[in-house]
């Protein structure tokens, strides 16, 4: 199984945007972990905003992951590959992201802290621009197929 495929946009701006957003994850799980790694002054009210908000995505992004099953992988596949409109699909083109986003989000909020907010905006902006370039990629690939499906299906909710 093919896991790292080319990339929709500039490759810096793909991975530099992918990191920082895994940053913000990676900030949060050891914040909620106890670990105060920013100074954050936030009421208990965000914190709780921003747990139910990461618990949504990842329930989008782990049954998005089972949705797409051996077709999950880092950019475009070189490989034939189905267009998946099962699942989470039938609601949202791109389910897997929605999750990601709300995880970057839920990180924003939990941490208030400008870096993790310019870390978190960067990576937002950049998984737009990829999705944007994967729907060019699906309508080469799948032609009038796509194209019913995006007339159908959000890009986002």
């Amino acid at each position: 199984m093919e896991l790292i495929g080319k990339t929709t946009i500039n490759p810096i701006i793909f991975y530099t945007g992918k990191i920082s957003g895994y940053i913000t994850w990676i900030i949060l799980l050891l914040m909620l972990f106890g670990l105060n790694l920013v100074d954050n002054n936030q009421i208990l009210f965000n914190q709780n905003i921003s747990i139910f908000i990461l618990l949504i995505g990842l329930i989008f992004t782990i049954i998005s992951l089972i949705n797409l099953g051996k077709s999950t992988r880092l950019g475009l596949p070189s490989n034939g590959t189905k267009l998946k409109t099962n699942g989470l699909y039938k609601y949202s083109r791109n389910p897997m992201y929605v999750g990601f986003d709300l995880i970057t989000i839920s990180a924003m909020i939990y941490t208030l802290h400008w870096l993790i907010i310019i870390l978190g905006v960067y990576s937002l902006i950049t998984y737009h621009l990829i999705i944007k370039g994967e729907e060019n990629f699906m309508i080469k690939r799948f032609g009038g197929e796509y194209k019913k499906y995006q007339l159908k299906v959000r890009r986002y909710l």
